[in-house]
């Protein structure tokens, strides 16, 4: 209610919002994405148990399993040589259960030499099982531009 010349009745109102904490799983993702954005692949690295594995659902030349911290980051590092240091993974949106699995909406995008470009979505599953991650699992928005991009 308001009172004539425009005051509101009774006290000032104040609110205030508390986020409550993230559900499991969702701070070691966050740091992953950090390392990567930063290029740590040794911080990287150290969130991913010693047989994690990260499966690039598509049919293209990075598509498939990659098994274990060396063998996910000899993937991503061979993604950046190729796009000569511009790919970009943007998280769009964070969505969790609180039992370890985290769902991310990921902006991707990045440039070849030749001048190819691609500027996608993709999903990114998580499977975090303490504060290491257990699988990756990457659906790729369009699967034919990304098979042309890393063709």
């Amino acid at each position: 209610m308001v009172a004539a010349g425009g005051r509101p009745y009774g006290p000032a109102m104040t609110t205030t919002t508390t986020s409550p904490p993230a559900p499991a799983g969702v701070a070691v993702v966050q740091a992953m994405f950090e390392a990567f954005a930063h290029g740590d692949m040794g911080a990287f690295a150290d969130r991913l148990h010693p047989d994690a594995t990260w499966h690039h659902r598509n049919d293209d030349r990075l598509g498939g399993v990659h098994r274990g911290p060396g063998g996910i980051t000899a993937f991503l590092a061979e993604s950046g040589e190729l796009t000569g240091g511009t790919l970009r993974a943007i998280p769009e949106a964070v969505m969790a259960d609180g039992e370890g699995r985290v769902a991310v909406l990921v902006h991707i995008s990045g440039r070849r030499p030749d001048g190819r470009a691609f500027d996608v979505p993709q999903i990114l599953l998580f499977a975090v099982d303490g504060d290491r991650v257990r699988t990756i699992d990457q659906f790729v928005g369009d699967p034919a531009a990304v098979t042309a991009f890393w063709a």
